[in-house]
């Protein structure tokens, strides 16, 4: 019972910290939208497309292999999990310093050839010092979520937020006036700031917790083989995935330009989707987030111990939920997306586009779940093949369909990577698990999801006491359809007396460990 409950509280910690920082991201991309406008915006979502593949480049992989081989050292090495994090960092640290020198080296170049616009180098330039912070914070993240710290670690990200939002507010306002570089350059430096932070506070907090670990002196065996194993194949279709993913996200504003719109609006257009629709199409996925990171370690420990059948319980009930959860998200998108778009960004620029992709909001969720899973059965080589596949053939579309058929090309290209890549994952999971899918279990949900959320439409439009565009009215829209949807999902036979008694019975004392009740309880599955 212990472990369910610890388990119960890392996830509500880290959702509780992921929804906080989500809000703050979300509010803080509309004060950044608002100082730089749509095609400022733009301009820095692409250097950011480049800074994130150097990202990639300098800590792909390492996140997960401290996660699982520090899940090995306490659990079945009974190993020293210190000495396994100083290797995880000294080797990440190797790698960052050379991604550093060659993205400092080739800025210039960059700016010039792949985003056209020579005031992306000096904060590429500026970006690159943030490299060996950012890897070294992974590790040390992937030994937080291990040694099941989720506080810890939910706390470091509130720091790294706070950090981020104060610095860059404070440069912006000294740098205010300057041009379109300046201002980029005062995001950046903010960005510095946040990620210098978030690693010295980690790295105190680690060096506290491997004091307290010592009783297990044991040597890990094959330490640099392991964790090759498990970093270099995630870490090489991470690298691959991310190549491909900068040259499709390049690519779009170029094909934007060719279909006929100018430089400025392509910016704007580009910038509208990624850094004001996805954003807030993603908010609530911080919830399976959590879960997902949480249940790396979970499965992790029950493959290492060939626990199949706890295994199996988790995958069917996480799922499922999942499952119930981003239909509920995906209606509320559609069916309020105007009114989200007015309550966030104070216009309707994103409502086509929110309506548009809520479609894709429970395969994206799903697909978050699946991967975690995958992950933590060892599986890490499948989801390297399958991202690889999917971000070639989202280079292959942009660049064929954008030029022709403009934003629709891209919502095309978006829909059939995003389907691709969850049908992949989770055909992989039904062959390495016993998990089987119900088709029966898919069509009621979407049921109840579509009748729930027309019903409150229709009743919350009719009620005169708020204006639609409100946003008290918003959120009592949004409430309400939610207690409406688990209400008919009950009223369906989705939601059992059962499942309500399991999930009563989380809080007892008499029930013993979570494997246990996952196995006694396993309830409606996908």
């Amino acid at each position: 019972m212990k472990k369910t409950k610890r388990f119960l509280r890392d996830t509500a910690v880290l959702t509780a910290a992921a929804l906080l920082m989500r809000a703050a991201g979300v509010s803080f991309n509309v004060y950044l939208t608002n100082q730089l406008g749509a095609a400022g915006i733009g301009l820095f979502q692409l250097v950011m497309t480049v800074f994130s593949m150097a990202v990639t480049f300098a800590s792909s992989g390492i996140r997960l292999a401290s996660t699982r081989m520090t899940v090995d050292a306490l659990s079945k090495d009974h190993a020293d999990a210190g000495k396994v994090l100083h290797r995880c960092l000294g080797s990440i640290l190797a790698v960052a310093c050379c991604v550093m020198a060659a993205l400092y080296a080739a800025a210039g170049w960059i700016s010039l050839n792949w985003l056209y616009d020579a005031r992306a180098a000096q904060p590429l330039r500026l970006l690159a010092f943030s490299l060996p912070f950012i890897s070294m914070s992974a590790a040390l993240s992937g030994y937080f979520t291990a040694i099941r710290r989720a506080g810890a670690y939910a706390g470091v990200q509130l720091a790294e937020q706070l950090i981020r939002v104060v610095s860059t507010v404070f440069f912006l306002h000294r740098l205010s006036g300057r041009g379109l570089e300046a201002s980029c350059m005062a995001i950046v430096l903010g960005s510095c700031l946040s990620d210098f932070g978030s690693f010295l506070i980690s790295y105190c907090f680690s060096r506290w917790t491997v004091r307290s670990q010592r009783n297990q002196r044991k040597k890990m065996p094959h330490l640099i083989q392991r964790l090759l194993h498990i970093a270099v194949p995630d870490a090489i279709g991470s690298w691959i995935r991310s190549v491909l993913l900068t040259v499709e996200h390049l690519l779009i504003p170029i094909g934007f330009q060719k279909s006929g719109i100018s430089s400025e609006n392509a910016l704007a257009t580009y910038g509208t989707i990624h850094a004001m629709t996805l954003p807030v199409l993603l908010f609530p996925s911080c919830i399976l987030n959590s879960l997902s990171s949480l249940l790396v370690p979970e499965i992790a420990e029950y493959h290492a111990l060939r626990q199949t059948r706890q295994i199996d319980a988790i995958i069917s009930r996480v799922l499922y939920a999942a499952l119930l959860f981003s239909l509920l998200a995906a209606g509320i998108f559609y069916a309020y997306a105007g009114e989200l778009s007015l309550a966030v960004y104070h216009n309707e620029d994103s409502r086509p586009f929110l309506q548009l992709l809520s479609v894709l909001v429970p395969v994206m969720y799903l697909d978050m779940t699946v991967d975690g899973m995958l992950k933590g059965l060892d599986q890490q080589l499948s989801s390297m093949r399958y991202n690889m596949i999917d971000s070639a053939l989202c280079v292959v579309l942009v660049y064929f369909l954008i030029p022709r058929y403009s934003v629709k090309g891209y919502i095309i290209t978006l829909f059939v990577s995003e389907i691709l890549n969850f049908y992949l994952s989770l055909r992989r999971l039904i062959q390495v698990s016993a998990f089987q899918l119900h088709w029966k279990w898919i069509l009621t949900p979407i049921l109840c999801m579509g009748g729930s959320v027309l019903g409150v439409r229709m009743i919350a439009k009719a009620v005169p006491s708020a204006p639609p565009s409100s946003v008290v009215w918003l959120i009592c829209s949004i409430l309400a359809t939610a207690t409406v949807y688990l209400f008919v999902l009950f009223c369906a036979g989705c939601i059992t007396r059962k499942d309500i008694r399991w999930c009563a019975s989380l809080f007892r004392p008499e029930q013993k460990g979570m494997a246990s009740l996952l196995k006694k309880n396993t309830g409606a599955s996908i």
